[in-house]
């Protein structure tokens, strides 16, 4: 009797062991979404160390049923799906038949909302594709204002003919503004200062998309762990809105980490963050960062204000290794922002006393000690989608500062200023950015440590050239740096296998000790393409840049995130 028990158990373990599973038949539809649909992964054809999908012999059914409602879900309603196993492998075989496609959409609706239907006739009559439709109409009435907006939309699918009828069908009502604003807070964090961080005001036009730029500032307060903004009360047209917030229960935050970059090497930072320094958002910070070519050490505070403002205080200490020369600066610095979206902007003043030294060319980077007093500006716009994978939007930013030298204040009069901006756009899943630099520096008294001057090369510059290795150089080959930069860059994105991606880029540079370049004599092309892998925190890059006039020039490229 044991031993006919074992024998039993024995062969029920072997009837349910995992077997290695084939999908053949379907050709609409790939294997990686049948098997993802199944919650399995085809290895790529590298991944020789990973085993193929299988699946237990006991959830066969349950499996051919998950697969004909994913197959119905796209619209294959006469798909068949069968299963065999033989020689230890289970085999799926699949029979897609005719699909239903969309026959005919009827539009009914006040608002434009032709390019929120993801469907159009003789697509596949995809039911997620429908839903998000719905989705996306329900958004566009909330964007436009409209909180009391009633919807209908149906679909008829006729068996007999594949076909389906569509119906969008929609009724604005009257515009809605929003109503009382009211903020449940903590004992910690004042209730109107979160409310004067909200992208909207009592009596504004109602905007859902107002309410998700609301969560992104609430949220980007590090001491705030959860936010909901509740809209769901009406009183007629006027949205009432009750704002609870949670505070972080551990406000002190340490940070570590270490990376690569072909700019500056190996790199490793830490830092500790107070979150909520004495109450109402308040921060405190202390970070140090170590690179082979920089060092780094500095203590913040920020206090944030009402109606979107934020005052700011820093000293630090760098050390940095220029070709040629070292520099060492410690620094204080007071600002004041403003922070809105997507604009912002910042005004303050920069104290820095820094120390030239190790010249190797006492012409070029005149070993000496300086303090300069700078008044500061920025002004800045950003539409992008995703600050580090964007496909779409553009981003504006103007750097201003200078100084007039009087004795005790600052060693030095000069006005530096630097204007940049991008554009994004695609096609599908083929992204075109192009991205323009102009920076000018001019001295009119006094000296000017040498850093301050512009370098150019590098993973976020012109690419056929390493780290600030491009223009003019002393007789040692040291680069000198310029007064003038002007930079273009086209990149065209576009997509391999995967979560790969690939890039063709061309930047061009005009480098000079003018004001204005010599266009015609001054200028450095780089060409060349890249690597993408995307990843959670960002796509991992890798760029080859050459000079087409000089294909000796080139240089290879490492980061984390898109360069614009």
């Amino acid at each position: 009797m044991r031993y006919t028990l074992v024998l039993l158990l024995f062969t029920a373990a072997l009837i349910s062991a995992p077997l290695p599973l084939i999908l053949t038949g379907n050709k609409k539809l790939s294997d990686d979404e049948l098997y993802a649909t199944l919650g399995l992964r085809k290895p790529y054809a590298l991944e020789v160390w990973e085993d193929q999908p299988s699946i237990e012999p006991i959830i066969i059914a349950q499996s051919v049923s998950a697969l004909t409602s994913f197959y119905r879900s796209k619209g294959f309603y006469h798909a068949k799906i069968s299963s065999e196993t033989e020689n230890g492998t289970i085999i799926f075989t699949i029979q897609e038949n005719n699909p239903i496609r969309v026959k005919d959409i009827q539009i009914n609706s006040p608002l434009d909302i032709d390019s929120a239907i993801s469907l159009q006739n003789d697509d596949l009559f995809d039911q997620s594709a429908f839903s998000a439709s719905k989705s996306s109409i329900k958004k566009r009435y909330g964007e436009a204002g409209y909180c009391n907006a009633q919807f209908n939309t149906k679909a008829w699918v006729d068996l007999e003919t594949d076909s389906a009828y569509l119906l969008f069908e929609a009724t604005s009502g009257e515009p809605c503004t929003f109503g009382p604003i009211h903020v449940d807070s903590t004992p910690n964090i004042d209730g109107p200062l979160v409310a004067s961080r909200l992208r909207f005001e009592e009596g504004d036009p109602y905007s859902v998309e107002a309410i998700r730029l609301s969560y992104e500032a609430l949220y980007s307060q590090e001491a705030i762990s959860r936010v909901v903004i509740n809209d769901n009360e009406r009183n007629g047209s006027v949205v009432p809105i009750t704002v609870n917030i949670e505070e972080s229960e551990r406000p002190i935050r340490f940070t570590a980490g270490l990376g690569y970059s072909s700019d500056e090497g190996f790199t490793a930072q830490t830092g500790v963050k107070h979150r909520n320094f004495f109450g109402d958002l308040k921060t405190l910070s202390i970070d140090a960062r170590y690179s082979q070519i920089k060092q780094t050490a500095s203590g913040s505070f920020a206090i944030p204000l009402y109606n979107r403002g934020l005052l700011g205080g820093e000293i630090g200490y760098t050390n940095e290794i220029f070709d040629g020369y070292r520099t060492e600066s410690t620094y204080e610095k007071v600002t004041a922002k403003y922070q809105d979206t997507p604009a912002s902007a910042m005004a303050g003043v920069l104290f820095d006393r820094i120390r030239t030294y190790d010249s190797k060319d006492q012409t070029a980077f005149p070993d000496s000690t300086l303090f300069i007093a700078s008044p500061l500006g920025e002004l800045n716009l950003d539409t992008r989608n995703k600050p580090l994978e964007p496909t779409r939007g553009y981003w504006l930013n103007a750097k201003l500062n200078g100084s007039l030298r009087m004795p005790v204040f600052s060693d030095a009069t000069y006005f530096k200023s630097l204007l940049s901006g991008a554009y994004i756009t695609a096609l599908d899943e083929h992204v075109f950015g192009v991205k323009l630099k102009w920076g000018t520096l001019r001295a009119y008294d006094g000296t000017l440590p040498s850093s301050y001057r512009f370098y150019a090369g590098g993973m976020n510059s012109n690419r056929a050239y390493t780290y600030r290795d491009l223009g003019p150089k002393n007789s040692a080959g040291d680069p000198v740096g310029f007064a003038s930069l002007i930079e273009g860059t086209f990149e065209y994105r576009f997509p391999l296998y995967e979560a790969f991606r690939a890039v063709l880029f061309s930047d061009l540079t005009f480098a000079s000790d003018r004001y204005i370049p010599d266009y015609a004599n001054e200028k450095y092309l780089g060409v060349g393409m890249g690597f993408r892998y995307v990843t959670p925190i960002g796509p991992v890059a890798i760029d080859f840049g050459v000079d087409p006039e000089n294909f000796q020039q080139h240089a290879i490229h490492f980061r984390i995130g898109e360069l614009f």
